[in-house]
């Protein structure tokens, strides 16, 4: 169902205002969602997940400093010598 504020579809996009594209826009983002969402199972409610798929979520815990970590990501990097051709 479209908005009535949308303008038609035939008229061209060079007459468009800003505020009837951002319309436009708007609506095709609700039909889309709209669509999308009703195509896809519920989810579900925080009391119905799983207590271990819960229990990954949390706050990182690290001991090393942030140095520390740059460091041991920087000496991890590798180059590679092999050539690509296309």
């Amino acid at each position: 169902m479209l908005d009535a504020r949308i303008p038609p579809l035939d008229q061209p996009i060079s007459t468009l205002t800003v505020a009837d594209l951002r319309a436009l826009v708007v609506n095709v983002v609700r039909q889309v969602l709209r669509e999308e969402m009703g195509a896809a199972p519920p989810l579900p409610s925080r009391g119905e997940l799983p207590e271990p798929f819960l229990d990954t979520f949390g706050s990182w815990q690290e001991e090393r400093s942030a140095e520390e970590i740059a460091r041991d990501i920087l000496e991890s990097r590798t180059v590679s010598t092999v050539e690509v051709t296309l």
